[in-house]
Formats: structure tokens, C-alpha cells, sequence
């Protein structure tokens, strides 16, 4: 139970740093102050390593949760219904990873430019 508990955290996770980073990307409008340039590179490398550590976590822990899914989550009174929901349920998900995945990489794009333009490579 530990396992599926933390396993939809993650996605949770995953979720809200694919929501923030769709938020910096529309909000940062390049401004030519230094500082807001290195707080924008700062809050992308937190976002990432979230993103990056709540996907590694749905992986791994989707394995175990696949392996055990009849014994802890089936549900007789769902019967095979819940077969369906489970595969709306994911192709929603990987939708939104996808997403997330176009976003962060329009957002890093964004961020390595910052980096050239404002000598940040160190920062």
C-alpha cells in the first residue's frame, strides 16, 4: 500500500512540475535583469530534479503495482469496467507527461539561451 501511496504522489509530483513549468514559460518574459535571470535558472533546476526523481519513482514503483494489481486493487463489484478506466487513465497520463516533456524542453531551450545571454553557464 506504501508503494501505491507513493507512487501517485509522484505522479502528483510530476503533475505540479509540469504545471509550473508551463507557468514560467508563459510568465518569464525575458527580462534583461541579471538577478531575475539567475532566480529563473534556480527555480528550473528544482523544478527539474522534481520532475526528473517523480518519474523515476513512477517507474519503478508502476512495476510492483502492475505485479500485485489483482491482489490489492481489484475490485470484484468493478468487475473488468475497471480495465477501462485504468486504460483512460494512463493514456490521460502519458498525454500530460507528454506534455510536460514539450514543455520542459521549450522551457530549457529557454533557459540555456538565458545562460548564453547572460554568462549563467557557472550558475
Amino acid at each position: 500500500m506504501v508503494n501505491n501511496y507513493s507512487h501517485d504522489i509522484a505522479t502528483a509530483f510530476l503533475a505540479v512540475s509540469g504545471a509550473t513549468m508551463w507557468i514560467l514559460l508563459r510568465k518569464y518574459q525575458n527580462p534583461e535583469d541579471v538577478e531575475t535571470g539567475v532566480y529563473f535558472v534556480k527555480i528550473y533546476r528544482s523544478v527539474t530534479s522534481i520532475a526528473k526523481y517523480s518519474l523515476i519513482w513512477i517507474l519503478l514503483a508502476g512495476i510492483p503495482r502492475i505485479i500485485f494489481y489483482r491482489q490489492y486493487e481489484w475490485s470484484d463489484m468493478a468487475g473488468n469496467l475497471q480495465v477501462v478506466a485504468i486504460i483512460i487513465k494512463h493514456i490521460v497520463m502519458f498525454l500530460l507527461v507528454g506534455a510536460g516533456l514539450f514543455f520542459w524542453s521549450r522551457l530549457d531551450k529557454k533557459v540555456k539561451t538565458l545562460k548564453m545571454k547572460h554568462s549563467l553557464a557557472g550558475r
